[in-house]
């Protein structure tokens, strides 16, 4: 017998099924149940044929949905039907031929909107819902003012008695509901943990990988473009006895491409840095952006260039300074080597709750075709780029909870703006 019961709470409310179809179930067996047991309470109580048959055809219908959707798996079709003949078509009916609203009916008006809105999604949930408060709301203003409609109890003790079992059995329907709902909630909460404990694990590994294999590609890449330096000056110091332009041309190449290998490893561990970075705090992005700005006058002045800066005082995030400091030192030197001979424009502004922050030039810009992918890993405007520059800004904006976005016309600029949320008191973040 336990086994029995076992494998039948296992079919119609294992862990495995969808709770749709566990408050399906529940709603199916106990309208099943609780129609047979209201037939018979009529039968006791003499409220009339037509109600009897009511509650037995409620019950004929909801043990012929029950089996249905156990053999074809078809619940959605179940699902309307019980919402379109249970309750909109039989309740009503029900409604009238057991007391109106001095019987119990109103409280399974209560028991089929919340069903209603489990077991449907989205906008169907809510029209369905409306539909049946409307028709319900209706007929209780019929009975009010037509109470000729109504089969009415003949002792208030069958009418209490209706009450009490409709009280106690919508009760049981709903708390089974929401024990269901819980225990999901849960169970998945557990879930949800173990796979973020998981995948921490993993992202960690990655990164730890990532960056070992950074740093062993730097030593051989550094032992590399020494030796080609060294041949470079032996070939110098040879001076008239090497008269071959393609192995000058040859290393040079050589040398450049090891340079660009670098500039990835750089990537990199830049990109590994994010995901370890724990130092996000209260940061002062003010002070922080023209300190930057500061540093790069200089290496702006090789190409004649300089960087005017319009920056709001008071300027707060919380965020990682050295990430934040890397993104707009990668812009700066995007803007560098696409102007010469002019001004690259820095701008930051508090706009309501964000932080914006532009940069602009009047440089060489950027094609159409290639501007919806910048932000793309491996993507470059330049022969020497490693496409990590862009790519890097974007991770690090996004993983502060802001946008970045790129606005460029080719032969007249480029404006590169993004967006940083401000400093509310954010993760209780330390203050500088």
């Amino acid at each position: 017998m336990w086994n029995v019961g076992k494998n039948l709470l296992n079919r119609y409310f294992g862990h495995s099924l969808e709770l749709r179809v566990r408050l399906f179930n529940v709603l199916a067996i106990g309208g099943f149940i609780i129609s047979l047991l209201m037939a018979i309470f009529g039968a006791v109580s003499n409220v009339g044929f037509f109600n009897i048959f009511v509650n037995l055809l409620v019950a004929a219908l909801s043990f012929a949905l029950l089996t249905y959707s156990q053999k074809t798996g078809r619940y959605q079709i179940c699902y309307m039907v019980s919402i379109i003949c249970i309750f909109i078509c039989l309740f009503p009916v029900l409604f009238f031929s057991s007391g109106g609203f001095h019987g119990g009916m109103p409280a399974f008006f209560v028991f089929a909107v919340v069903f209603t809105m489990f077991m449907l999604e989205g906008k169907k949930a809510i029209v369905f819902s409306v539909a049946e408060l409307f028709i319900y709301i209706v007929i209780c203003v019929i009975a009010y003012q037509n109470p000729e409609f109504v089969v009415f109890f003949k002792t208030e003790r069958e009418m209490l008695t209706n009450i009490i079992v409709a009280f106690t059995v919508v009760s049981a329907a709903l708390g089974a509901c929401m024990f269901l709902q819980f225990r999901l909630y849960n169970e998945q909460q557990r879930r949800l943990d173990e796979q973020n404990l998981l995948l921490s694990g993993i992202n960690r590994a990655k990164t730890e990988f990532l960056a070992n294999t950074s740093h062993e590609m730097r030593t051989p890449l550094t032992v590399i473009s020494v030796n080609i330096q060294k041949v470079e000056a032996i070939l110098q110091d040879m001076g008239e006895a090497v008269q071959e332009p393609e192995v000058a041309q040859l290393l040079a190449d050589a040398q450049s491409e090891i340079m660009r290998m670098s500039r990835m490893v750089d990537g990199l561990l830049k990109l590994a840095s994010i995901s370890e970075s724990a130092e996000r705090k209260k940061t002062d992005l003010t002070t922080l952006y023209k300190s930057t700005a500061d540093t790069q006058q200089l290496v702006l002045a090789k190409r004649h260039n300089s960087l005017e800066t319009e920056i709001e005082a008071a300027l707060e995030v919380f965020g990682d300074a050295d990430l934040l400091s890397q993104v707009l030192l990668n812009l700066i030197q995007n803007a560098h080597a696409h102007t010469e001979q002019d001004v690259i424009k820095l701008h930051a502004v508090r706009t309501g709750g964000v932080i914006t922050v532009r940069l602009s030039d009047n440089g060489s810009g950027i094609s159409a075709q290639l501007l919806p992918r910048v932000f793309e890993r491996g993507v470059t405007s330049k022969e020497s780029g490693t496409g990590f520059g862009l790519f890097f800004c974007k991770t690090v904006i996004e993983s502060h909870g802001g946008e970045i976005r790129l606005e460029s016309e080719l032969g007249k600029g480029t404006e590169a703006i993004f967006t940083l949320p401000i400093y509310e008191g954010q993760y209780g973040g330390v203050e500088n």
